[in-house]
């Protein structure tokens, strides 16, 4: 059953040390540097130069001032954007990206019900004090995430049906859409797979290469080089699209939600030669000996058309690995040069060095489930340490150096290699023969691998959950930017929102 509110409102939740006197990171005790309060804290971006990070926060955002990582600071507060739209103000900001001195903000990253403006807002943070906007692109779609770079801003139009990416030229500070590309425009056959099943949930664009995450389906390498004409150069990883496609409704989350996982966040390495891809998934049955959270896979892509998988970096292990527990599934990360900075929800943060991309060593790992639940971890510039969004309302700094953390909790470190799932059983959901997922070339190579222990706890759902709500927040306008604080995340039942994006508002025919 589910232990504890996925995000508490800030008011006495938190005890912070003066907002930022947090232990310093050394060899003997790894910890957070700094830490400030930021209500409603979802993704996080940082600037080139690693002095400031925007942060996603429900109905708006903030800019933290981390020049000095151990004392962390608000430089800037926006809340009830768009409000004067007609659908406005704009809800489920859940996003941020950060190109040069321009901040891309776009929301929703679900579909809450009724009437919502849907939209990409531009701001100059040349300033970070006081950014302004300078554009907004309107939308007839959800948009889960984005990635902004070289001018470009690439949103992924979250809609259940088309599930693809929109490209849009902002050079000019303005927004002027280019063109959009989905799976489903390179092969129709993923046409007759559900939305959900090859929802388009995240992405990232390198040397003129898109990786599209789109869940089951697997992780697209698009040739984005002419913007008029993409064209796929492979596929790493993903379940067959002739088994997707007949899934049945009732099956869509056990299939989507639970091991061996899906693609959920991907980074290639800054060479392009290898893929980092986190999977997102729970445990439907606690009760057996199956394991219910993923890690991230490594690939080999130094050939796009032939990806071989190298290595899994496994997630730590919880009580209760159900959507309703302290779920420890992967979620969003970065890459500079041979390190990895992770985040693991309630299983906390972690760096690997990645020089060897076939056998990861973990070299730092901090949690603290009782108070932090991370959403992403982001590297901040060329400095020496990154900047990690706690959906329990804050930004934590944490050093990039190898490290023991004094006091870990016990629940986080279960001793043995088993339960982990690595292929799916068809014959539990489809009448058909039973395959594996798309084979490699290389048996993958274990890292901190770990047992989940039995407990109870809630059966996984299928389709029906509730639609993720924004509570009412205090958040300034754009127009005033004085009064900090917004209001807290409140996400259906202990449910991660790339999954609640996925399977919120859905109508009997699984539509959205």
């Amino acid at each position: 059953m589910r232990r504890r509110q996925v995000l508490r409102s800030s008011a006495g939740a938190l005890a912070l040390a003066g907002l930022g006197g947090v232990a310093s990171a050394d060899e003997a005790s790894y910890a957070p540097k700094g830490e400030v309060a930021v209500d409603g804290t979802q993704e996080v971006a940082t600037t080139g130069d690693g002095k400031y990070a925007a942060v996603a926060a429900g109905k708006g955002f903030a800019i933290v001032d981390v020049t000095d990582p151990a004392s962390p600071s608000i430089a800037a507060e926006r809340g009830a954007l768009l409000q004067n739209n007609e659908d406005g103000p704009m809800q489920m900001i859940a996003d941020v990206k950060i190109d040069g001195d321009r901040l891309l903000v776009t929301g929703p990253n679900g579909s809450p019900r009724g009437a919502v403006v849907k939209a990409a807002l531009l701001y100059d943070i040349s300033d970070p004090a006081n950014p302004e906007r300078l554009d907004v692109l309107e939308v007839d779609h959800p948009i889960h995430n984005s990635f902004f770079a070289d001018g470009y801003a690439y949103l992924t139009i979250s809609d259940f049906e088309y599930e693809g990416a929109k490209m849009v030229d902002t050079s000019g500070d303005e927004f002027e859409v280019v063109n959009s590309f989905s799976i489903v425009d390179h092969d129709d056959k993923w046409s007759d797979v559900h939305g959900f099943l090859r929802s388009c949930h995240d992405l990232y664009v390198q040397d003129d290469v898109m990786y599209l995450a789109q869940w089951d389906a697997g992780t697209f390498m698009v040739d984005v080089s002419d913007k008029q004409d993409p064209t796929v150069l492979g596929r790493a990883g993903g379940l067959p699209a002739d088994k997707l496609s007949q899934v049945p409704r009732e099956s869509l989350g056990a299939v989507g939600l639970q091991p061996p996982g899906n693609s959920h966040y991907v980074r290639p390495s800054p060479d392009g030669d290898y893929l980092y891809k986190g999977a997102e998934s729970w445990d439907a049955d606690p009760n057996d000996d199956k394991r219910g959270s993923s890690g991230i896979t490594v690939f080999d892509i130094s050939e796009k058309a032939n990806p071989k998988e190298l290595a899994t970096i496994h997630p730590p292990g919880a009580e209760d690995e159900t959507r309703g527990g302290q779920f420890t599934t992967s979620h969003n990360f970065s890459i500079r040069g041979d390190r990895l900075f992770s985040s693991w929800y309630y299983g906390g943060v972690m760096v690997h060095d990645v020089s060897d991309p076939a056998n990861p060593e973990r070299l730092a790992w901090w949690r603290k489930p009782s108070e932090t639940m991370f959403w992403g971890a982001k590297v901040a510039g060329d400095r020496d340490f990154f900047v990690a969004g706690n959906m329990q309302g804050s930004v934590m700094t944490f050093s990039t150096k190898a490290g023991e953390m004094a006091d870990p909790p016990g629940a986080f470190t279960p001793p043995e290699e088993t339960g982990l799932v690595t292929d799916i059983d068809w014959s539990q959901y489809i009448e058909t023969e039973s395959t594996t997922t798309e084979p490699t070339t290389t048996e993958p190579t274990t890292t901190e691998p770990t047992e989940m222990p039995t407990s109870e706890a809630t059966e996984m759902p299928t389709t029906e959950m509730p639609t993720t709500e924004m509570p009412t927040s205090e958040a300034t306008t754009e127009s005033s930017g004085s009064t900090p604080g917004f209001g807290a995340l409140a996400a259906a039942g202990g449910l991660g929102l790339g999954a609640a994006r996925l399977l919120s508002n859905a109508d009997e025919d699984g539509e959205e």
